[in-house]
């Protein structure tokens, strides 16, 4: 009997540990980004997340209307007919931490992790290395913590600054050349993850 209970327990924490999915709605990004005009700074409350504990993929949705610049204007303009997200209105990290087989996800502690994937923005696709720190705590939840830069390449550059050129009022006085988006884009991301 004893027997019995002790391999029905060992198929039981397999199970457990195979098929557990980690999913939180509310994660937050914030990005920050420089340029000859204003800098950009931004937060989503409202990011998705999923990492699956057997094999380390990791899906991260946010919205892009979700987005809460510190610039007004910024508000304004993304939320209004003048740029149209409805084509693209999501920002997509689709990956796999590399090392998910260094991870006891049973076991309370903080884990070095690094995620290799793609970044879906808008019309675009770019290849993204990325560290970060996964704690699981001792409520069966883990935490998720990364800060990394994205580059945007030079073609992309030039599309925002079309962009802005064409909804800017034509009394600001602009350089002709560039409005100086940054090519690099700082994001921080967090998110607390509960146990499926």
């Amino acid at each position: 009997m004893k027997k019995n209970l002790l391999i029905m327990g060992m198929i039981l924490t397999v199970f457990i540990a195979h098929a557990q999915s980690y999913v939180t709605r509310t994660g937050h990004i914030n990005i920050k980004s420089a340029n000859n005009v204003q800098n950009i700074v931004a937060d989503n409350y409202q990011v998705a997340c999923q990492i699956n504990a057997q094999n380390g993929q990791t899906k991260i949705i946010a919205l892009i209307k979700s987005f809460d610049y510190q610039v007004g204007a910024m508000n304004r303009l993304m939320n209004t007919r003048d740029i149209d997200v409805s084509d693209f209105p999501r920002i997509t990290f689709d990956g796999k931490i590399i090392n998910i087989d260094k991870i006891n996800i049973l076991k309370q502690g903080k884990y070095n992790i690094h995620l290799s994937g793609k970044f879906f923005i808008w019309d675009e696709t770019s290849p993204a290395e990325i560290d970060g720190i996964l704690t699981v705590k001792a409520d069966g939840s883990a935490e998720l913590k990364s800060n990394f830069i994205i580059g945007i390449e030079r073609l992309d550059t030039k599309k925002i600054d079309a962009l802005m050129r064409q909804k800017l009022p034509k009394s600001i006085n602009l350089p002709a050349n560039s409005l100086g988006i940054s090519k690099n884009v700082q994001i921080s991301a967090t998110a607390i993850l509960t146990r499926q």
